[in-house]
């Protein structure tokens, strides 16, 4: 018996010991407690409820009197809002400031005061920019006309609340210059929210982690949300940096997946959601295997089929950049991917992207869920939307009219008419616009010699019937806007 109570009491001490073993790590690991911080959301008539508030990782609502506790993730650096319909956060040259950094040991509370919005969100115009991509103080005189453009534009809307998301590739590689492009862009008194690019990510580092640490500091946090008027607006990084200068590819992580699960929660399906990256999601309509190798897996988002599964429940435009062409793909009734061309067009280096599309920008209309757009080039009004080119302007083409139409997608319809009388549609094809082929085929005058014109597949062509008749194209786009270009061989 005694034996018995010995062994007893050794298995006791042994069960002890390991528990105590394996709790110990975990108490020598975890540091200080993790620090519950708090907060109120307020406007200036007092406490608002049902605000989404994140740390980037996890997502909460505010109670009924306004206030929200969160445990912030540990590598966390941001406390921030998804700011509600019919309100606008606090801004500082029309840098939205919906965040505040977390102060590590300092500060627990974080307080945000929201301002009403002063007009009626439901009907809004978003302008969508891509790739600005400065890499030299001189090609802000070239942006000065991008900037007299919006203010332009802007007067044609003096109803409307207007809001810009800059796509990615703010600046090139020269995050010196992040202060003269936010001083440029405030004088359209725009407020725009923005993207890190492949181009603002800071290299050197071990891992992605730590390659957006220059973008965070000067803008906040790599991926969040909005509302305005029925719309739900999602901000994703997927510029992952792949621990080697200039190397990445186009991916979203799991921490972004699983933050984004938490914040659609919130977002009544059915409902209309504009999601903006820099890379592009996929240039194809059709999935095709592609090889996988440093450009290729650069310049499409290789995991986006779980992001298009995400997005099922929803009405979904894709706003991407990265390419420096225009490209519109139609992937399925309810998600439309806008891949817009370059606010700079070949790095400011001309009047043209790389496919002929004007020098420009997006423009979006909405108007309740209700969503209409074009493409705004630089110095032209709204109808400009296609160059046409006459017989003989290349040997590539020989006695065929070619047309140009940046922004087609496969719902709009291109006719042609010689002297007056129908001739049915033209015939679209892949090839080169020649006056982008011409602009950029001096290498002497441009300061990047690797420039080439790309392939694009937004381009028409007919033999005429007769020499010296008058052709006139029509484009007709989704919204039954027709376009008119007359050209007399």
């Amino acid at each position: 018996m005694a034996n018995h109570r010995i062994i007893l009491r050794h298995v006791r001490l042994t069960v002890l010991l390991l528990s105590i073993l394996l709790i110990l790590p975990s108490y020598l690991s975890a540091g200080d407690p993790p620090t519950i911080v708090k907060g109120t959301v307020t406007d200036e008539d007092g406490v608002l409820s049902n605000v989404v508030v994140t740390d980037g990782y996890q997502c909460v609502v505010t109670d009924k009197d306004g206030s929200f506790r969160l445990t912030p993730h540990q590598d966390a650096s941001f406390i921030y809002i998804s700011t509600p319909a019919g309100f606008l956060p606090e801004e500082k040259m029309n840098v939205p400031q919906f965040f505040k950094r977390i102060e590590k040991d300092k500060k627990h509370r974080y307080d945000f005061f929201l301002k009403k919005n002063p007009c009626d969100d439901e009907k809004h115009l978003l302008l969508v920019h891509a790739d600005p991509q400065f890499f030299k103080e001189d090609n802000f005189d070239r942006y000065q006309r991008v900037v007299d453009d919006m203010l332009y534009l802007k007067e044609s809307y003096p109803e409307w609340d207007i809001l810009g998301v800059d796509c990615g590739d703010l600046v090139g590689d020269k995050p010196e210059l992040y202060p003269l492009y936010i001083e440029h862009q405030n004088r359209t008194g725009i407020p725009f929210y923005r993207i890190p690019g492949n181009h603002d990510l800071q290299y050197g580092g071990r891992t992605t982690e730590t390659s957006t640490e220059r973008y965070e500091k000067m803008f906040g946090p790599d991926h969040y949300s909005f509302n305005r008027g029925s719309v739900h607006y999602i901000v994703l990084n997927n510029a992952f940096y792949l621990g080697r200068d200039y190397f990445y590819m186009g991916y979203i992580d799991e921490k972004t997946f699983i933050w984004l699960e938490q914040d659609l929660a919130h977002v009544p399906e059915g409902s209309t959601l504009f999601v903006a990256m820099h890379i592009p999601g996929r240039l194809d309509e059709e999935i095709k295997p592609f090889q996988y190798d440093s450009r290729t897996i650069g310049t499409q988002t290789i995991n986006i089929s779980s992001l298009f599964e995400m997005l099922k429940p929803y009405k979904a435009h894709l706003l991407t950049g990265h390419m420096h062409h225009n490209r519109n793909v139609i992937h399925s009734e309810t998600l439309y991917e806008h891949n817009t061309g370059a606010v700079s067009g070949a790095w400011w280096q001309g009047d043209y992207c790389l496919d002929g599309t004007p020098v420009g920008y997006g423009v979006y209309e909405v108007n309740g869920a209700e969503v209409k757009w074009f493409f705004k080039s630089v110095g032209r009004n709204r109808d400009y939307q296609m160059r046409v080119y006459p017989p003989h302007t290349t040997d590539d083409y020989g006695a065929d009219v070619v047309v140009n139409i940046w922004n087609w997608d496969r719902n709009w319809k291109v006719e042609w008419f010689e002297d007056g009388e129908p001739m049915g549609e033209m015939n679209r094809f892949e090839g080169l616009d020649p006056e982008v082929k011409k602009a950029y085929s001096d290498k002497e005058k441009l300061d990047f010699k690797w420039i080439v014109p790309v392939n694009t597949d937004h381009l028409f062509r007919v033999t005429p019937k007769r020499k010296n008749s008058e052709i006139s194209v029509v484009a007709t786009d989704p919204f039954g806007q027709k376009h008119t270009e007359i050209m007399k061989q």
